[in-house]
């Protein structure tokens, strides 16, 4: 299922088809804005629902809905029909959110192996970035012998496959049952989060630093259009940007050895506000190289912040309390994004800037205290 969910071949010439079809850089951040505030309108209910469903069930739909959307992207030819399409996305997105990760790891729990959680998490990030590796590859090829649409119709074709394999997984046992859990308590995720102070110094590097980076793999194919990049070299790129995140994502484990979680965040969190920097600074082909860097170390964090969080969250709120994470990391790409529509006002290479000097600033201020 992660093999054919991330087999996207759409994905490698995203915004040149969306440029083709008069959807400028501006409008591009407002959709991004439009699928954020629904992922925070929507988050942490569903999380709630997903600890009083079977999780398997919310998956499906959350792919199923993936699915729908680049149907509907397909078709679009308009503003409005590029808004609704992604607004079908971020509800897929906002089902599946935590689902997995507290299936995955439930599933793991009832035969005794929860210990190897971020190993596992690791894991299927490597297939789902081997998968994009290869749709990188065969979008550049297909784009460049033929339409854009083509890629979108393979995309189609593998998240129905995706569709249709999720309909095989299979519901854990859980260990534990909450009754008092209501739907009053959609504050849960956001209590523990707070009353955890180590928790939340890492989830606040975590929603910045991924939030930041979420533009990189945005607009990287604008970046390479304006430092005039062959579109045939896209899909090595795409490439090289998805392999080089999973050394980070094997390693997580051994990466916690050599030193704390919390010093591995900051560590990261300067990379990404310098990688920025020099973006901005100095736009060149040369960039594609602070970008690689950048996204090993987006690679490694993810499954190290993973494993802190359901290592310390009762199973009663796991998925409830990683929604709670996700609203608060769209929260900071809403914020990032009104940033970067006021940068990209003058380039693609001033907004980019303003993001790293944004986020070096917030990590001098998290030293500082």
């Amino acid at each position: 299922m992660r093999w054919f969910e991330a087999l996207i071949p759409a994905y490698t010439i995203e915004r040149l088809f969306w440029e083709s079809r008069g959807i400028s850089i501006q409008e591009v951040v407002y959709i991004e804005i439009l699928y954020a505030v629904i992922v925070v309108i929507l988050e942490v209910p569903t999380g709630v629902l997903a600890d009083h469903m079977e999780r398997r069930r919310l998956l499906q739909i959350g792919i199923a809905l993936e699915w729908c959307s680049f149907v509907v992207l397909l078709l679009s030819f308009s503003f409005l029909g590029f808004a609704f399409a992604i607004s079908l996305s971020a509800v897929g997105a906002v089902c599946r959110s935590g689902t997995e990760h507290a299936l995955l790891y439930e599933t793991l729990e009832q035969d005794g192996h929860e210990s190897v959680f971020e190993r596992w998490v690791g894991r299927l990030n490597a297939i789902g970035l081997v998968a994009a590796v290869v749709a990188a590859f065969s979008g550049s090829l297909l784009a460049a012998m033929f339409s854009f649409e083509l890629n979108y119709v393979v995309s189609i074709c593998s998240l129905f496959i995706a569709t249709s394999c999720s309909l095989l997984l299979v519901e854990p046992v859980r260990r534990t049952h909450d009754e008092a859990m209501t739907w009053r308590q959609l504050r849960a995720g956001f209590r523990f989060l707070r009353n955890d102070r180590v928790l939340l110094t890492l989830t606040l590097s975590f929603v910045l630093v991924i939030g930041a980076f979420n533009f990189i793999e945005e607009f990287w194919q604008l970046y390479a259009r304006d430092v005039r990049v062959p579109i045939y070299w896209f899909g090595v790129i795409s490439t090289g940007l998805l392999l080089i995140q999973i050394p980070g994502q094997l390693l997580a484990p051994y990466l916690l050895r050599i030193a704390s979680a919390v010093r591995w965040h900051q560590m990261i969190g300067w990379g990404i506000g310098i990688g920025f920097i020099l973006l901005g600074s100095i736009p060149s082909p040369v960039g594609f190289v602070w970008m690689a860097i950048m996204a090993c170390f987006a690679g490694a964090i993810e499954p190290i912040y993973v494993g802190v969080l359901h290592h310390r969250v009762p199973s009663a709120i796991r998925a409830t309390t990683e929604s709670s994470v996700s609203v608060l990391l769209h929260g900071s790409i809403i914020e990032l994004g009104l940033l970067f529509v006021v940068g990209a006002e003058r380039s693609l290479f001033g907004a980019f800037l303003m993001i790293g000097i944004v986020v070096c600033l917030s990590h001098v201020k998290k030293q500082a205290t």
